[in-house]
């Protein structure tokens, strides 16, 4: 009897430690991921180009980030798509250059382009990561067009289609880790590898969040959501999402755009206590540690980027373009976030912007600051 007892209480506890409660959400409103309240024309302006500066020939193959971009490459794709919304955000956009900025998303949609994975050399963004800033870029391209009734239910349907294709490429990792003869082409599942970063893993869950965002669908956006707040239980075992400050940094950026697309749709996780604090909390402790390093070269979450400097306004991964997004929440105006704003902007001439987060946040959210 104490046995059967014994082995019970060894199984209930079994059920109550394997349980995780998923974090789901009710949705009663229409999903928006484009507020323009805080747009700042003139930032958008000196960035901005028209649509027929943009490239239409893509290639079938997605790699990482790496410069000189390859003219017919996702991440040329996404600073074209970046530099027209800019252009368009300023008024400078007609009925004739939405129309061709619509057509080149429209017949990418049909197309192969971006859908086989290239792993190319070691060092750099992976392809994965790339493939969760293109869904970014696609969800503001796709926004911006509904926004102004350019869509109709067909070829939102088709881009949806064509973004459901991509997401099989977000969680990948290079074959070569554990088999160095399986060539550049072949990949593994992120789940099979301690080396799917956590930036990739939020750049990720961000970007199902702005896809459904995007296109108003629910389901998609609860999805996201889901994935993004079981990455945040980091903070139940972690007092930092990554040790090192510019690998934290980098994956700020993700973490911060997607709060504040939640936020947008009544969803404000600021506040949300974990074991070692809030996200605010976070900020906080990361804001005085980005002071304390001020403007020192440091490594990030890849070994062979090098060392570079982190607190200025641009860059592909390693900036402090999140601000602009920050601020969006009057209640995120600290004394130790406007220190680094300080910082940042007495370092570069240039307005916030991020590659990797597919907008110029000086555009977009260039009202809720002003320049020192």
């Amino acid at each position: 009897m104490r046995k059967l007892l014994k082995l019970i209480i060894i199984n209930f506890t079994l059920l109550l430690f394997l349980h995780i409660p998923s974090h789901s959400i009710e949705i009663t409103k229409d999903l928006k991921l484009l507020d323009l309240s805080k747009v700042n024309e003139e930032s958008c302006r000196y960035a901005g180009r028209g649509a027929l500066t943009l490239n239409k020939n893509f290639s079938d193959f997605i790699q990482g980030y790496e410069e000189p971009l390859a003219i017919d490459g996702a991440s040329t794709f996404i600073e074209d798509n970046t530099a027209y919304l800019n252009n368009a955000l300023a008024g400078y956009s007609s009925e004739k250059e939405d129309g061709i900025f619509k057509k080149r998303l429209v017949d990418l949609s049909i197309s192969n382009s971006f859908k086989k994975v290239d792993w190319t050399e070691k060092g750099g963004s992976s392809p994965s990561f790339v493939t969760n800033i293109l869904i970014k870029s696609l969800a503001y391209s796709t926004s911006y067009l509904r926004n102004k009734n350019k869509l109709n239910k067909e070829e939102i349907n088709q881009l949806n289609i064509y973004v459901e294709d991509l997401k099989k490429n977000s969680y990948l990792a290079d074959a070569r880790i554990k088999n160095k003869d399986a060539g550049r082409y072949k990949s593994i599942s992120g789940d099979d590898t301690k080396y799917f970063t956590i930036d990739t893993k939020f750049a990720r869950a961000t970007s199902f969040i702005m896809w459904g965002a995007a296109i108003n669908d629910k389901k998609l956006f609860a999805e996201g959501y889901e994935i993004y707040m079981n990455l945040m239980k980091t903070l139940d075992k972690k007092k930092f999402f990554e040790k090192k400050l510019r690998g934290n940094n980098e994956v700020i950026q993700h973490v911060i755009q997607g709060a504040e697309v939640l936020r947008l749709n009544g969803f404000n996780i600021y506040n949300t206590k974990f074991k070692n604090g809030s996200l605010r909390d976070q900020l906080e402790t990361h804001a005085k540690r980005l002071i304390k390093n001020n403007n020192k070269e440091i490594a990030g979450l890849d070994p062979d980027a090098g060392k570079t400097s982190i607190v200025k306004t641009r860059g592909y991964g390693a900036h402090v373009a999140w601000i602009p997004f920050y601020l969006n929440d009057e209640k995120n105006n600290t004394e130790n976030i406007q220190k680094v704003h300080e910082i940042a902007t007495g370092f570069s001439l240039d307005d916030y912007s991020g590659g990797a987060l597919a907008i110029h946040s000086g555009c977009l959210y260039g009202k809720n600051y002003i320049r020192y």
